[in-house]
């Protein structure tokens, strides 16, 4: 089950302190999505910002999406990158850097380990 419970997107108001308090007492990851910086959602910047100031203070976690629609921008995480660099997010804290990272975080949450990508 996914479900979004906060945006970067000033059109919609959201208690940052206390989503980002929530998410990490229950080690749920927040997204800091790079087309929120470029065309997708115009002016989510300082919201984006303030999240993962908060996630960082909450000591939460965090992980970067693309919300790619085409391969020219798959992946690309150039501004998640910038800004968790601003506010000192500490990279250790970043679900996918890694997939072994990413790996980690799904066995702990799930309790078992997903043997087709152990090699990762």
């Amino acid at each position: 089950m996914c479900s979004q419970i906060t945006s970067g997107n000033p059109k919609y108001l959201a208690d940052i302190p206390a989503i980002t308090e929530a998410a990490a007492h229950y080690d749920v990851a927040l997204e800091l999505n790079n087309s929120s910086f470029t065309h997708s959602r115009p002016g989510s910047e300082p919201n984006c910002r303030a999240i993962a100031e908060a996630v960082g203070k909450a000591g939460g976690r965090l992980a970067f999406g693309s919300d790619s629609h085409t391969a020219f921008t798959l992946g690309n995480f150039e501004h998640c990158l910038r800004i968790a660099r601003e506010v000192d997010f500490p990279e250790d804290r970043v679900l996918n850097v890694t997939p072994r990272r990413l790996l980690d975080f799904l066995e702990l949450r799930t309790g078992k380990p997903i043997p087709e990508l152990a090699e990762f």
